[in-house]
């Protein structure tokens, strides 16, 4: 119990500590934020189903939600579901992007997206050769 409540206390300091982090650049900004802030969150979300918190993945329990297996195993290879659930997330963010680059937050959800896209079509990639 004790471990669980500190584990909370940890991911809920780091959570404030990038509200804090945001709205300070929000005060800061000189672009407008429009559709293209868009991208940074849905960016944002796609990260946050990804990761790992502890033994708590969100995406995982969002899938079981759901009602959907979060693994496969498939000839014991077992493929992460989660992978193509952040891919809901990251694909319209790299296109908002791409249409709003003027506002903020558009340019750096575009350039996780592609990144987070680039590693999940390798790794896919990967799983079908393997």
């Amino acid at each position: 119990m004790e471990h669980s409540f500190s584990s909370i206390l940890t991911y809920s300091v780091q959570a404030i500590a990038f509200l804090l982090i945001i709205f300070k650049l929000l005060k800061k900004n000189e672009k407008k934020i429009g559709w293209g802030t868009l991208s940074l969150l849905l960016a944002l979300l796609g990260m946050a189903v990804s990761f790992e918190f502890g033994n708590y993945i969100l995406g995982d329990q969002f899938l079981s939600f759901l009602g959907l297996p979060a693994w496969s195993n498939v000839d014991n290879t077992r493929f992460h579901y989660t992978f193509f659930l952040s891919s809901i997330f990251f694909t319209p963010s790299l296109i908002i992007g791409y249409k709003n680059p003027n506002e903020f937050g558009a340019l750096i959800g575009k350039w996780i997206s592609s990144i987070y896209l680039f590693l999940i079509i390798i790794s896919l990639l990967f799983f079908i050769t393997s």
